[in-house]
């Protein structure tokens, strides 16, 4: 009995260690079937990068090039510092020697390692690195094998600050853009388009990065070459701008804050476009530090704000186009219309003048235009009311973007009684359409959707879509029907001739040009309400802005364009500024400018 109980303890322990050597057995099956199939491919990964490794080509984003093949923007060779962690066997230490060689601070660098996709993707410490800094990083070669040096094309932009806004900049990818669909398959630095152009054709910019796998030895230090796969071009834009138009353009300006664009009126390809102030694209290209930043975001001039399809204006006497079509096609008025005009207008128990103080007598609707009659287009406002105002406004591609490929476009605003109710919760009062019959109150535009109204008055009333690329890597882009708005022949004769009328004999007689007839409209636009300027009558100090649309020759129309000076005052400075555009368009920059004689002064009332 006791030899039987003696062998069932032995027996039991016998089993336990069965068990745990059965389960150290399992163990170690499994932890070679988790090292060999689940982890298989990150080892095999591993072991080739002992021997071999991929260095990255970079692809040159596609150029591009003004409506007549001239270069705008371009690639040029760089150097970019990388570093490879896995390469390294003392990572802290290899970052301490590259810091010291290349004078970054040791955070900087562990900041960008701290970004980095995938293992064994060489994380870029330093862009555009200078020759002294190749020469450093040379001499060490075998104190740093995981660094290395690759030769990548960098975006430069010859025209600096002209066009900036159009043309946009690259800069590194963000965190939250890597997180995004429309950036799917990028890794941290890679370098993608933030603004303008190089924003809206990003893809189409990029092209396809290729590698090279070299073969290194045991120090991690290169001694063959595997296998490469040569990187593909991106494809080149042309674009509809003129580059020497362009110059023109930001010349014409000369340290006056404002914009212009001009268009093809019968297709709506935009010429040039410029707004300032702006900035200089090539200091993104490798990155901006946070003061450069700061300043730029933080400028009261705004000059990262796109102001032709960003800035939003009270369009002034330039409304008036809008008004005279809608009255005449609506038959409120007929081209033989006339409104007597005193100098001014009691409404509603408000006094609303004309920007003549003696006024302009009995005048007609091609009459008013021309002298930029604020009585005539008030009585008219009354007639039509606001809710036809707003439709033809809305008709003729105000308050909604223009549709023009360029990201971040804004629509402006054509106030009604139901915009009012919806968003201040309070009725609309007729004296507020006396307002906004001379684009003034809560009406606001941009510089381009007023350039298209140009252009639609130019080609007969067909509102053409605003676009700046006519073809990527060769291959054209197709233009959209422009929808005909049918005008009557009476409309646009009568509007039309109001418009030559402006710079013949009115407010905007700094346009006119020898030997070709230019037709255009003023008009200033308020910067401070009447009922501030009554609280606060330091407020006047504050100059309107400048406006002046036009398109040329009259007879048969080229160039369309809309030009804004900010607290330029009257349409006039707008005019003049406007001039040296068209000059160099039909080729007369060196004429003179024609002075007018006995015309009307061009200082438009900027409040009623």
């Amino acid at each position: 009995m006791r030899i039987y109980e003696d062998l069932r303890v032995v027996q039991g322990r016998l089993s336990v260690l069965q068990s745990m050597v059965v389960g150290l057995v399992a163990l170690v099956l499994i932890h070679f079937w988790n090292l060999q199939v689940v982890r298989g491919r990150y080892f095999r990964t591993l072991a080739e990068n002992n021997r071999t490794r991929a260095v990255p080509l970079a692809a040159p984003r596609g150029a591009l090039l003004d409506r007549h093949g001239r270069v705008l923007v371009l690639n040029r060779p760089s150097f970019n510092v990388v570093l490879t962690p896995e390469h390294s066997e003392d990572l802290d230490a290899a970052i301490a020697r590259l810091s010291r060689a290349l004078g970054l601070g040791e955070a900087t660098v562990r900041e960008r390692l701290a970004r980095r996709g995938a293992p064994f993707h060489p994380v870029v410490v330093k862009t555009d690195a200078s020759l002294e800094d190749v020469a450093a990083l040379e001499a060490r070669r075998l104190e740093l094998p995981e660094v290395a040096v690759d030769v990548v094309p960098l975006r430069s932009y010859p025209l600096a600050s002209a066009a900036a806004h159009a043309l946009g900049r690259v800069g590194e990818i963000t965190e939250r853009q890597i997180e995004s669909r429309e950036f799917e398959g990028l890794e941290a630095g890679a370098l993608v388009g933030q603004a303008g152009l190089e924003s809206q054709y990003n893809r189409s910019l990029m092209g396809r990065d290729g590698f090279r796998r070299v073969v290194v030895n045991s120090r991690g230090v290169e001694v063959g070459e595997a296998e490469r796969q040569p990187p593909l071009d991106g494809p080149s834009l042309t674009l509809t701008l003129d580059s020497a138009l362009q110059t023109a353009a930001e010349q014409a300006f000369a340290g006056r804050a404002g914009s212009a664009v001009a268009l093809e009126p019968e297709t709506g390809e935009i010429l040039a476009m410029t707004s300032v102030p702006a900035y200089d694209p090539n200091t993104f290209t490798t990155g901006v530090d946070a003061a450069l930043w700061g300043k730029l975001s933080t400028d009261s001039a705004t000059p990262l704000m796109d102001r032709v399809i960003q800035g939003q204006y009270a369009p002034g006497s330039v409304f008036k186009i809008v008004m005279a079509t809608a009255g005449l096609e609506e038959g409120v008025i007929s081209p033989s219309t006339t409104f007597y005009c005193p100098g001014h207008l009691s409404v509603y128990n408000t006094v609303f003048r004309c920007n003549r103080a003696a006024g302009h007598g009995l005048v007609n609707a091609q009459q008013a235009l021309a002298l930029s009659c604020n009585v005539f287009f008030y009585q008219l406002g009354i007639r039509l009311e606001i809710s036809r105002i707003a439709a033809w406004a809305k008709k003729m591609g105000l308050g909604a973007p223009t549709g023009v490929d360029l990201p971040h476009e804004l629509g402006g605003l054509v106030p009604s009684p139901e915009w009012k109710q919806r968003t201040q919760r309070v009725q609309w009062y007729g004296g507020e359409t006396v307002s906004v019959a001379i684009g003034q109150g809560q009406v606001s535009v941009t510089p381009l959707q007023l350039a298209r109204l140009a252009a639609l008055i130019a080609n007969g009333g067909r509102l053409v879509r605003p676009h700046l690329v006519r073809s990527v890597g060769g291959v054209p882009i197709p233009i959209e029907p422009a929808p005909d708005l049918a005008l009557k022949p009476a409309t646009l004769a009568v509007v039309r001739a109001g418009m030559k009328g402006v710079v013949a004999e009115g407010t905007g007689g700094r346009a006119r040009l020898e030997g070709v007839s230019v037709s255009g409209k003023t008009g200033s636009a308020q910067v401070v309400a009447k009922a501030r300027l009554e609280k606060n009558p330091s407020l006047t100090a504050i100059v309107p802005h400048g406006w002046f649309v036009a398109f040329a020759p009259s007879e048969a129309p080229r160039i369309a364009l809309a030009v804004l000076v900010e607290h330029g005052g009257s349409g006039g400075e707008a005019a003049a500024l406007a001039r040296e555009i068209l000059a160099h368009f039909f080729g007369l920059d060196r004429a003179p400018a024609v002075v007018p004689s006995g015309r009307t002064a061009d200082i438009e009332a900027a409040t009623p």
